[in-house]
């Protein structure tokens, strides 16, 4: 299971964890190493459509940027492009008529679609509807994991079969995603500063 650093912007600022303090560019270029996959959950972008387009050429020139930015269109995801991405995470409920094929021809970027706890089984299934997406990003939802087994079986036997990220930050959750074949864990950058070095 790969782990990548997770950071917010919010109010066109940068924090290395949902309600802690912001940090500047500087701060985070010298907590993680250059070329570094960082994960930008951009809530500018998601709640406002506003994401911080601005800054992620910046973020680009050390890191390589994986953005959660919430495009709307395909003018979108070429702006992402131009700004430096190489992956960007499409989230059907803002945008519910993306056509991947579309996003695949003008892009060579990795592409992941989202989905969160509010799918229900036969949702789950259309993992496989979508064969130009190069994987599948889940929002972690551990209470409605811990009551569905059905859910989590289900969740597990796609993660056998497709690439699937999680974001999670609670560290004594990551043996369970592990032991769910998750190949990708996304965790704020406080606790990836901890947990880089070890493996799961």
């Amino acid at each position: 299971m790969n782990i990548i650093p997770l950071i917010y912007f919010q109010k066109k600022k940068i924090y290395a964890e949902k309600d802690g303090d912001p940090i500047s560019l500087t701060a985070l270029f010298e907590t993680i190493e250059k070329e570094t996959e960082l994960y930008v959950y951009d809530i500018d972008g998601i709640k406002k459509d506003k994401p911080n387009l601005c800054t992620y050429p910046k973020l680009s020139e050390h890191c390589k940027i994986w953005v959660d930015y919430g495009p709307r269109t395909l003018g979108d995801v070429v702006d992402a492009i131009m700004a430096g991405a190489t992956s960007i995470t499409i989230r059907k409920n803002l945008w519910p008529k993306a056509d991947f094929s579309k996003i695949r021809e003008i892009s060579e970027s990795t592409i992941y679609e989202s989905f969160d706890g509010s799918h229900n089984l036969d949702e789950i299934s259309f993992f496989s509807s979508q064969p130009e997406t190069d994987g599948y990003v889940i929002y972690s939802d551990k209470e409605k994991f811990k009551k569905d087994v059905l859910y989590e079986d289900t969740v597990k036997s796609n993660c056998k079969k497709y690439n699937v990220a999680i974001i999670e930050s609670d560290r004594g959750f990551f043996t369970h995603w592990k032991n769910l074949e998750v190949s990708i864990l996304l965790t704020e950058l406080n606790t990836w500063k901890k947990e880089e070095k070890y493996e799961f």
